[in-house]
């Protein structure tokens, strides 16, 4: 169910035989690419991106947050924040909405939002609630869904 995604998430990175190491914008990745996402319609604004990797974020202060590596082009990667089914940024019933949508079995499902850092006096993350990436884990293929109202903020702020 959706109410497991970050233990699902977390395991789509999990150790395994068959690893590599990346250097991605965010520090040194460890990565199976034989666990990879595909996303046939990519990420907004990255057309023909479509393979990727998930990766814990390297720094131990965010254990919380992910990394979405593209493996077509090593230098595009996201932070990403796996979102469990009771959160307070997008309705549970949203969640199962885009789920029956995107015919992706609830128990298969995991989301991720991508993470957005506001560099100032102060950095402030903000995370983009309208376009949720939404995943199959046992397919290891997604798509990131827009919601088409404004409900949810492109800037919701963490």
């Amino acid at each position: 169910m959706l109410s497991q995604t970050v233990n699902t998430v977390r395991n789509i990175f999990s150790a395994s035989l068959m690893t590599e190491t990346i250097e991605s914008r965010f520090g040194t990745l460890t990565v199976d690419t034989d666990k990879a996402i595909y996303l046939p319609h990519g990420v907004l604004g990255f057309p023909g991106k479509t393979k990727f990797v998930i990766a814990a974020f390297p720094n131990p202060k965010m254990q919380q947050f992910t990394v979405l590596q593209c493996l077509d082009d090593l230098a595009i990667s996201f932070i990403t924040l796996p979102l469990p089914l009771k959160n307070n940024i997008i309705a549970i019933a949203d969640l199962q909405h885009v789920c029956r949508e995107l015919h992706i079995p609830e128990e298969h499902a995991a989301a991720l939002l991508i993470v957005n850092v506001h560099r100032g006096a102060k950095v402030k993350l903000a995370v983009n609630a309208r376009a949720p990436l939404m995943l199959n884990v046992e397919q290891r293929t997604g798509e990131q869904y827009v919601f088409q109202n404004d409900r949810y903020d492109l800037q919701h702020m963490l």
